[in-house]
């Protein structure tokens, strides 16, 4: 089976209901030789941040020379992302190689548990020396649950997922902290009713817990945002538990530049002049983008935003669009291809009732590379253009 095959069959899945529960693929992993017990992982879950604080961790850990993998989720472009070690993706023939070896033993697996089991078996034919592995979605029963890390860390905890995870904070920290094992250092960012729960739950398993501490400043080279320095104190904390517990070999040199180097594509990020996309998806994240939009904007003498915007049906889409009405003067409502994504229509009557502002211009275009181009070939030099709302919206833009 080649690569084209292979991911037509694993994205033939995709569509499906989401199942939760950790006995298929554990069953599958069982069945491959179990490459996930001889893989040394830091696992992350949380809110938001959490792709850009495994991309710090993983930066560091390349940093003082480590061979290092990193699984991520969803991908931007290509299916290649998901997997990486060091400073190259996952290739089509191997990814076809992965899946020909658990191909015998698929029975009703979901895309993302077939795809976590290629990545173990993948991390360990690489022989990585560590792994850092972000979850999917929630944590106590997402496919990456499997494991027993090095440590656990919990960047923060808002309202998402609320058909899947539960419809209160309490409900989703507890699903969220389920990744806290037996004995296992936690770290994490998260405040309120969810640090309640997390402390309860670390408690009960005698989980050192860790508060992300405050350090100082850093000055990126590829990323952009203040919040950024949240997951960079959530990255620091974990690495110096990790040095503590695991006596990882790391000097400050060694942390302070991977920290500055990291990458991680998508996240306020300026393809032009006044172009920007950002991968903000839910509720609390379109809270941080507005805030940094707030600056951008004063920094940079933009006199106006124009806000090209898809999202995904199971995101509080009313919440988000509400957050950012102070900042726009037009909103072209277009989707992704994600059978998930919102149909504009919804996303425009949902703004017609919540809008009291007539100033604002609000229209639909459906294709999203058609929109973007609208909103480029409208905007006059003054202006930001500002796509978000969907990481998979953003992926079909770069």
């Amino acid at each position: 089976m080649d690569y084209k095959k292979t991911l037509k069959y694993l994205y033939g899945l995709e569509s499906q209901k989401i199942k939760l529960g950790l006995d298929r693929v554990q069953i599958l992993l069982d069945d491959v030789g179990n490459p996930e017990k001889s893989i040394k992982c830091i696992h992350v879950a949380g809110s938001n941040g959490k792709g850009s604080t495994c991309a710090m961790i993983f930066h560091v850990l390349r940093e003082a020379g480590y061979n290092v993998g990193l699984y991520t989720s969803p991908h931007l472009k290509n299916f290649n992302e998901r997997i990486r070690v060091n400073d190259n993706l996952i290739t089509n023939r191997e990814i076809a190689d992965c899946f020909l070896k658990v191909k015998p033993f698929i029975t009703n697996q979901s895309f993302f548990e077939i795809t976590t089991a290629m990545a173990f078996l993948y991390f360990k034919e690489k022989n990585v020396d560590f792994v850092v592995l972000e979850t999917g979605l929630g944590g106590r029963l997402d496919a990456t649950n499997v494991v027993t890390p090095l440590i656990s860390i919990i960047t923060n905890i808002s309202l998402e997922h609320t058909d899947l995870l539960g419809n209160t904070i309490k409900k989703i920290a507890f699903e969220k902290a389920g990744i806290i094992k037996q004995n296992v250092p936690v770290v994490t960012g998260a405040k309120g009713e969810a640090l309640s729960v997390i402390k309860k739950i670390a408690k009960e398993r005698n989980a050192p817990l860790y508060l992300s501490k405050k350090y100082p400043k850093v000055e990126f080279k590829h990323l952009n945002g203040e919040y950024q320095q949240k997951n960079k104190d959530t990255a620091l904390t974990a690495i110096d538990v990790l040095i503590k517990y695991h006596s990882i070999k790391l000097d400050k040199n060694q942390i302070i530049n991977g920290i500055k180097k990291t990458k991680w594509q998508g996240r306020l990020d300026f393809v032009s002049r006044n172009v920007m996309i950002d991968a903000s998806h839910n509720a609390d994240g379109f809270k941080l983008l507005k805030q940094e939009l707030f600056t951008i904007k004063k920094q940079k003498h933009f006199k106006n935003i124009l806000f090209v915007i898809g999202i995904q049906n199971d995101k509080d889409y009313a919440s988000m669009l509400k957050t950012i009405i102070p900042l726009a003067s037009t909103i072209i409502f277009t989707k992704s291809n994600n059978p998930k994504a919102l149909s504009p229509e919804q996303l425009l009557k949902s703004f017609n009732k919540i809008n009291k502002s007539h100033e604002i211009t609000a229209k639909i275009v459906n294709n999203p590379k058609k929109a973007l181009e609208y909103a480029k070939k409208t905007a006059k030099n003054s202006y930001l253009v500002v796509a978000t709302g969907s990481i998979y919206l953003i992926g079909e833009f770069l």
